[in-house]
C-alpha cells in the first residue's frame, strides 16, 4: 500500500518558513518591510514564518493577504532548529544538549520543529547520528538559500534526508529562503496543498507532508493511483528531468519532459521525486512510503 501525502483536494499555497527581520543581529529590515517583500508583485506568498534568532518577534493578530506564523531559530550557532507556530520562547542558546526538550515543548504548543541547514559551515554540522537519536522534528531543510548565496557550505541536504529515510525516520523535506537581505527573498519556498487559506489548514498540510519544496519549479499534479506515481509540471513550455529516488538514495528511474510516471515494484520502502531544470531550478516531493 502507498502512503500518499497528497490525497486531499484543495489549493496550492506558497510559503517560506525561515525569515529574519532586524530583530536578528544578522537581519536588516523591519518586520513590516519583510512582509511587504513577500507580498509584492509576482512574489505573492500566501504564508510566512518569522524566525528571528533566539527570540519571538511580536506579531499582530492578522495581516492583509498573507498568513504570518510566529517562530524562532533556536541556538547561538551550532545545531540550529526552527520552531514554527509557537506561543512562547525560552532556552539557553548555548546549551546544545536540550534539543529533545525543545522539540517536546514546541510540539506541545502545536508547533513544528524543523532542522536548519544541515550542511552549513561543514558537512557534519548536523550529524546523522545525532538526528537519529532525536524525535519530534517534522523535517529538515533539504535546501537553504542563504547557505548557497553566502557560500558557507552546501545548500542541498538530500543526502542526509535519504540517510534518515533509509533508517526509518519519516521526516519531510523543506526548502527555505533563510532570508536576511532582499536579494535572497523568494528563491526557495514550500507549496502546501490546503483545503483553505487559513493557518490551521496550512499547519495541517505541513504536519502531514502535503507540500513540496521548490526553488522555482511548480507542479500541476501529483498522483498516486494503485501502484503508479504520476507528476505533471504546471508550465509545459519548460521541460525538466524527473528522478524517482528510493532507499539509500538510489535513482530508480530518470526521465525528461513535462510529465513523468513510475510503477512501483513493492520493494522500494519509499520513493520521492526530485525535479530539476537546466537553469538550476529544482523541486522535491515528499516521500511516498510503502507499507
Amino acid at each position: 500500500m502507498i502512503i500518499n501525502p497528497y490525497l486531499k483536494a484543495g489549493m496550492w499555497l506558497k510559503g517560506n518558513l525561515h525569515t529574519h527581520t532586524n530583530n536578528s543581529k544578522c537581519g536588516h529590515y523591519s518586520l513590516e518591510t519583510v512582509i511587504d517583500m513577500y507580498k509584492s508583485h509576482k512574489m505573492k506568498y500566501d504564508f510566512l514564518a518569522i524566525t528571528d534568532h533566539c527570540m519571538l518577534t511580536e506579531l499582530k493578530e492578522n495581516y492583509e493577504d498573507i498568513i504570518i506564523f510566529p517562530g524562532v531559530e533556536y541556538k547561538y550557532r551550532d545545531y540550529q532548529t526552527l520552531g514554527i507556530n509557537i506561543k512562547s520562547y525560552s532556552d539557553d542558546e548555548r546549551n546544545y544538549d536540550n534539543h529533545q526538550q525543545i522539540f517536546n515543548k514546541v510540539d506541545d504548543e502545536g508547533g513544528l520543529n524543523i532542522i536548519c541547514h544541515p550542511h552549513v559551515y561543514e558537512d557534519n554540522y548536523w550529524p546523522v547520528e545525532k538526528l537519529l537519536q532525536l524525535n519530534g522534528y517534522t523535517g529538515l531543510e533539504i535546501y537553504n538559500n542563504n547557505v548557497k548565496f553566502d557560500n558557507k557550505g552546501r545548500a542541498l541536504a538530500t543526502d542526509l534526508w535519504d540517510n534518515l529515510l533509509s533508517n526509518g525516520k519519516k521526516v519531510f523535506g523543506f526548502a527555505n529562503d533563510d532570508m536576511h537581505v532582499f536579494q535572497r527573498c523568494g528563491c526557495a519556498f514550500n507549496m502546501a496543498l490546503c483545503e483553505e487559506k487559513s493557518s490551521t489548514s496550512i499547519m495541517e498540510a505541513l504536519r502531514n507532508g502535503s507540500f513540496y519544496g521548490s526553488t522555482g519549479i511548480f507542479l500541476n499534479k501529483i498522483d498516486a493511483v494503485d501502484n503508479r506515481l504520476y507528476l505533471e509540471l504546471k508550465h509545459h513550455n519548460i521541460p525538466a528531468v524527473f528522478k524517482f529516488i528510493g532507499y539509500q538514495g538510489k535513482v530508480l528511474k530518470e526521465t525528461y519532459g513535462h510529465e513523468a510516471d513510475y510503477t512501483l515494484l513493492g520493494t522500494e520502502k519509499y520513493v520521492r521525486i526530485e525535479i530539476s531544470r537546466e537553469d538550476g531550478c529544482m523541486a522535491w516531493t515528499q516521500p511516498f512510503w510503502l507499507e
